[in-house]
């Protein structure tokens, strides 16, 4: 059993893997947001939540929409010489991606029960 564990985790076994991974990963997530500021993708990401949600299911979205809009305006002004400082944007990034994931979890969550429209 212990051989097939060993083969399990061979370093080249998983270097495959992992490059594998890295090529399908590696492409743009759309052509459609391809070029386009932050804040662009934002309004098209809040498009596409009052278009498929409606409701409490709307309202909390919104809710967490209006975060990440809070953090992504600092980050992102329409004026190049209000930019906020790199090491602020560092210090940024954590909390966007964590409303990011709780905006995917919730829109996942609402498509399972099948309360998109």
């Amino acid at each position: 059993m212990s051989n097939k564990i060993d083969d399990l985790f061979a370093p080249e076994r998983l270097r495959r893997n992992w490059q594998k991974a890295k090529k399908r990963a590696g492409g743009p997530v759309s052509a459609e947001t391809e070029g386009k500021s932050p804040l662009e993708i934002f309004v098209r990401l809040q498009v596409l939540i009052k278009e498929r949600f409606s409701g409490d299911d709307a309202v909390a979205l919104n809710l967490l929409l209006e975060d990440l809009h809070a953090l992504l305006i600092p980050l992102f002004p329409t004026v190049e010489k209000s930019q906020t400082p790199a090491e602020n944007q560092a210090e940024m990034t954590p909390f966007i991606h964590e409303v990011l994931n709780r905006i995917e979890d919730l829109v996942e969550a609402f498509e399972i029960a099948g309360r998109s429209r």
